[in-house]
């Protein structure tokens, strides 16, 4: 049975610790039943960098999308702080992740939504045909 696209699943992050395990969690499972892996991976450090951000430096309680579309998986992660994530120079203190996000992903962009932001990103993956 061929699973229609695209997928879309949301999962509300509430805190920094409980908050990451679940959004990772959330992940790998919608990941693994929607694909065939190869995207896992590589979308939990997403994953883990752009609800990370939106935690520590959002408002509200943010929330993750994920969007299987064909052989694309769309990450998203809003919050309700306009201001965009700002890319600072890599070091010991940090400012790893935007450079992490590029790196893994396709494309990367920020876009108001609301009276927040919407932070995302596209990661490549094969879809998986899972039997009903």
């Amino acid at each position: 049975m061929n699973i229609p696209a695209p997928l879309t699943a949301e999962c509300v992050l509430t805190d920094v610790a409980g908050g990451l395990a679940a959004a990772r969690r959330f992940t790998r499972l919608a990941l693994l039943a929607w694909t065939d892996g190869a995207a896992v991976d590589d979308a939990l450090l997403v994953v883990t960098e752009l609800a990370t951000n939106a935690l520590c430096h959002g408002s509200g309680d943010p929330v993750l999308r994920l969007t299987v579309d064909g052989t694309d998986v769309r990450i998203e992660v809003f919050d309700d702080n306009p201001a965009p994530p700002v890319r600072r120079p890599a070091g010991a203190d940090g400012g790893w992740g935007l450079a992490l996000v590029d790196r893994l992903s396709s494309v990367r962009g920020t876009e108001r939504h609301g009276r927040g932001k919407v932070v995302w990103c596209v990661l490549s993956a094969s879809p998986a045909e899972l039997a009903g």
